[in-house]
């Protein structure tokens, strides 16, 4: 799970989604909705309320300045900051409403970003200085996270950094569109936006911040007597760093607080949860199994607690490395020693977890990433920063998904349910998904009982740990069988509950998406709108599967996509792709309308992948020249694989279909077919064969031995193989055969942690039907569509998906319901033909 997707979760909703403007981004400021002061306009976006002068113009970029603000502190900051810009006419910006900074300023937030609450866009150095000296002596004394990003005015809120003040995006090196800020040459570049102070070289700094350089220069930690040898983790409420005791040649290990920074759901900043820890510490000392407390000082402007260093691996990791199920294993004897060897840290975890008990403390955190398996197979418990004293336990304040107990449990109860989760993860790691369905815990019991020898009283000791399951505030699903294997004969029942669970969750009111997905679709510019995480995947595959897709869907997908002048011009994050849906579902005039538009604003792309570049641009143009007989759009299709031939078959810096050398082998495969040109089969065996490489795949290697035995469409080798095996189809190659029957076992694995098409088991599904060799019923295609109810989950009478971090739902193609539709309809023959799988390389 990527903990980006942890900053979409909004209490009691269904699906990931972002603050926006309702309840669900708290009451927003009066400037951000209510009347203006005459002769002032106004822009809104998810985060932000940019006012403006009617009669200023604002420069596209230079210094600018942010203040930064606390949830107490915040109106006042806000009041003071408004007042001075509105009276001077300076254009400035603040965030919509104080839940949305909570959130900017939350343990998940940005880092780089953290704190900023208002910016303030000066015309120039004199106007720059106005607003540091008069503005901060105003706010002088007011309190905010520091900036990381930016360099500090004196001592108060305010802070200052080069960068753009209107936004600009261009493709970095890795084809990602970023917002861009223009060098002395007049190219775009990434205007960087990290967690430190780093202007571009050519911005020439103004001479009055050189007080802020030196005091900045001062702050640096002095006689600190721990040095930072590496740095292990970041979050907002600051770093986990390995160091050495300069005094005693110790190694240690330092955490960090930033102050004000971190909140937690009720309030408390990084600072606060970092005494607790020291407290804990202080109450559990002797405790074999929790780390010695040495010294807790302030360095800078940071609090740090320095403890004994553990050397050892997370839980997770080595679980992850040895869990025969997760690895494709399925000898007994690897599946005893496996179990023998979890039990037995289940049994040292759960007498440690008594030891807190006894002192009278509940770990309240405990989850595999805060379990340490040390060199000599011991455990070792670190993070005690939510830890409190079971006797005024309030509940829990933060918590890893999958182990977070229901809202009502206190204390022990709360270590107790952790546990459960515990036991269960060490051998399936699916327990996010209990608080949707309680009925999840009976299934994972079982599953854990079908996989591996574990003791009989296992699933009674889960069962009496969980407790009484019941989470209020989450849309809990009805109980009952969700998902039985589906065949030929009784698919179609299925197919239309998963069909109206995708249609009855549609928001057309919305303006930033139509299906609920995955979080790409907030990540990117019109990412709702995008093939992989938008509406145009889901119409293209209800319509491609002869589905009923409403005209005003059909409508709110041309509108916005006609309004969508940023839109990056690629296949499945951008224009190409939403003219590809609107084709399959018969709007072929908008269609071409848009393909001109991606063609016209493609330029001259860095960017040579299936997913947002040439290549995918080129086989939606041979898809149109296929469905429409073009051949101008054929040959435009053939100048694009022209162009990517020529820059040899290693093309991209990743690996895989979408990203790597094999999205361009899938564009030379439709060319081919389209104009016989033999050559094309040979660009396309070259691709294929360096991205086999870059998976660290050759003749003779074992599943075990490199990156390709992880068999996901986007990250691993079931993307490559599934265009292999068209490849093969056209032209006989023994060392390609090699590596399609390698991948063909590697996709056959019976773990999949999510069920979509991109990171999931649907494209795990998807590539072993593609990759056999004969028509022959494959158990594994049958365990995979068996295996798909794992992640099935019955709502108002429908069916829908678990999304990727199985955190919420999703209707998408790339993650959701609309993906695993497609697909299992493709392997069950439920439609002729998928076209919108032959984004993916089906034939």
């Amino acid at each position: 799970m990527d903990l980006q997707h942890l900053t979409f979760c909004q209490p009691g909703t269904r699906f990931y989604d972002r603050l926006r403007d309702d309840a669900s981004a708290g009451e927003p400021y009066p400037l951000a909705s209510g009347p203006l002061p005459d002769g002032w306009e106004r822009e809104t976006n998810a985060e932000w309320a940019h006012l403006s002068p009617a009669d200023r113009e604002i420069r596209p970029q230079g210094w600018k300045v942010h203040a930064s603000a606390t949830l107490d502190n915040a109106d006042e900051i806000l009041r003071i900051g408004q007042d001075w810009c509105l009276e001077h006419r300076i254009n400035f910006k603040f965030v919509r409403s104080k839940a949305i900074l909570m959130q900017r300023n939350s343990k998940y937030g940005d880092r780089s970003s953290s704190g900023k609450f208002i910016t303030i866009y000066p015309a120039g150095d004199d106007e720059l200085r106005m607003i540091l000296e008069e503005l901060g002596a105003l706010l002088e004394g007011q309190q905010g996270p520091y900036i990381l990003s930016d360099l500090r005015w004196r001592g108060g809120p305010l802070y200052v950094r080069f960068g753009g003040f209107v936004a600009r995006m261009s493709a970095d090196e890795t084809g990602q569109r970023v917002p861009c800020v223009e060098d002395p040459e007049g190219n775009l570049v990434p205007d960087v936006r990290g967690p430190a102070f780093r202007p571009p070289p050519w911005a020439q700094m103004p001479s009055f911040l050189q007080e802020a350089v030196e005091a900045r220069a001062r702050g640096t930690m002095r006689d600190f007597p721990f040095r930072v040898t590496s740095a292990l983790h970041f979050s907002n409420g600051g770093g986990v760093y390995r160091g050495t005791d300069t005094r005693t040649g110790q190694d240690v290990l330092l955490k960090e607080a930033r102050p004000h920074a971190g909140v937690d759901e009720v309030g408390r900043d990084a600072v606060e949860r970092l005494e607790t820890e020291r407290r804990i510490l202080v109450r559990l000392d002797g405790i074999a199994a929790v780390p010695s407390l040495i010294d807790y000082r302030k360095g800078s402007e940071h609090l740090f607690l320095v403890r004994e260093f553990v050397e050892g691996k997370a839980l997770q990791r080595v679980v992850s490395g040895r869990n025969p199920l997760l690895n494709g294993r399925d000898e007994p004897e690897a599946l005893q020693e496996y179990t023998d060897w979890a039990m037995r840290v289940l049994d040292d975890v759960a007498a440690a977890v008594d030891e807190l008990h006894a002192r009278g403390i509940v770990y309240a955190d405990l989850h595999p990433g805060n379990i340490l398996i040390t060199p000599d197979d011991e455990i070792a418990f670190v993070d005690f920063e939510t830890s409190d004293d079971i006797e005024t336990h309030e509940g829990q304040t933060i918590g890893a998904p999958g182990f977070r107990a229901p809202p009502h449990y206190r204390g022990i109860d709360v270590d107790r349910y952790a546990m459960g989760c515990l036991r269960l993860s060490m051998f399936v790691p699916l327990t996010t998904m209990l608080p949707w369905d309680p009925t999840k815990a009976d299934d994972l019991i079982a599953l854990v009982a079908h996989e591996f020898p574990v003791p009989e009283d296992f699933g009674e000791r889960v069962r009496d740990e969980l407790g009484e399951l019941a989470y209020e505030g989450h849309p809990v699903a009805s109980n009952g069988r969700v998902w039985a294997p589906p065949t030929p004969a009784d698919w179609a029942v299925m197919r239309e509950r998963i069909v109206r669970g995708i249609l009855g969750s549609a928001t057309p009111e919305r303006d930033d998406r139509l299906y609920p997905g995955d979080v790409g679709q907030f990540l990117v510019p019109h990412g709702g709108l995008s093939l992989a995480y938008g509406a145009a995947g889901v119409i293209a595959v209800l319509a491609d599967g002869g589905l009923p897709v409403p005209p005003e869907h059909l409508d709110w997908l041309t509108d916005h996509a006609r309004a969508a002048g940023d839109a990056s011009p690629g296949l499945h994050d951008g224009l190409a792709g939403i003219a590809y849906a609107l084709e399959l579902a018969d709007r072929g005039d908008d269609a071409q309308d848009l393909l001109a538009r991606a063609r016209s604003s493609a330029g001259s792309p860095t960017d040579d992948t299936l997913l947002s570049g040439s290549a995918g641009i080129g086989l939606a143009l041979a898809f149109f020249a296929r469905r429409t007989g073009s051949a101008e759009q054929l040959d435009a299709a053939v100048a694009i694989a022209d162009g990517l031939t020529g820059r040899g078959p290693d093309l991209g810096d990743h690996a895989g279909v979408l990203r790597g050398p094999s999205g361009p082998a899938l564009l030379y495969l439709a060319l081919y077919d389209q104009t016989g040109d033999g050559a094309l089969l040979d660009h396309a065996a070259a691709a294929l064969r360096a991205d086999l490489a870059r998976m660290g795949w050759r003749p003779g290697a074992t599943p075990d031995s490199a990156e390709w035995n992880l068999g996901l469409l986007q990250t691993g080798s079931g993307g490559a193989g599934i265009v292999l095996a068209q490849l093969l189809a056209r032209r006989p190659d023994d060392e390609l055969l090699e590596a399609r029957d390698a991948i063909h076992a590697v996709v056959g694995q019976r773990y999949a942690p999510q069920p979509g098409l991109l990171l999931g088991r649907a494209g795990l599904l998807l590539a072993r039907h593609e990759l056999r060799s004969a028509p022959d019923q494959d158990p594994a295609v049958a365990a995979h569509l068996r295996a798909l109810g794992w992640h099935a989950l019955p709502v108002d009478g429908t069916v829908m998906f678990f999304g990727d971090g199985l955190l919420r739902l999703s209707c998408d193609l790339a993650s959701g319901s609309a993906g695993v539709l497609a697909v299992v309809d493709h392997v069950l023959g439920a439609a002729e033909e998928r076209l919108a799988l032959h984004l993916f390389g089906t034939r």
